[in-house]
């Protein structure tokens, strides 16, 4: 179960980042794979800045990629995805067999 916590603790603290979420949204909103210069094109930060970022991403399992030719391609991990929706949902889930007066409001 404490797992489980570092776990997320480390998967929301890199999402805890702006620019790491307008990346994912950028790769969600097209519905496909995206390589590191499409992003780059679409972000005011520098190149070393955006290897950063997508490294942080890959290291909790947010993103994964693969090298085509001379670039590096990024997508989103839907199975992480899922997983920390169901661990949200854990939360609510929790919060109700608590059964507390005050976190039934």
């Amino acid at each position: 179960m404490e797992k489980k916590y570092t776990k997320f603790a480390e998967v929301f603290k890199t999402l805890a980042d702006p620019t790491r979420l307008k990346i994912i949204n950028m790769i969600c909103d097209c519905g496909c794979n995206k390589c590191a210069q499409n992003i780059l094109d679409n972000l005011n930060i520098t190149q070393p800045t955006l290897s950063y970022h997508m490294k942080m991403l890959e290291k909790v399992g947010i993103l994964n990629s693969t090298k085509e030719k001379n670039s590096k391609i990024y997508k989103v991990n839907q199975e992480m995805i899922k997983e920390i929706n169901n661990f949200i949902g854990s939360i609510q889930e929790e919060k109700k067999l608590m059964n507390c007066s005050n976190c039934n409001k």
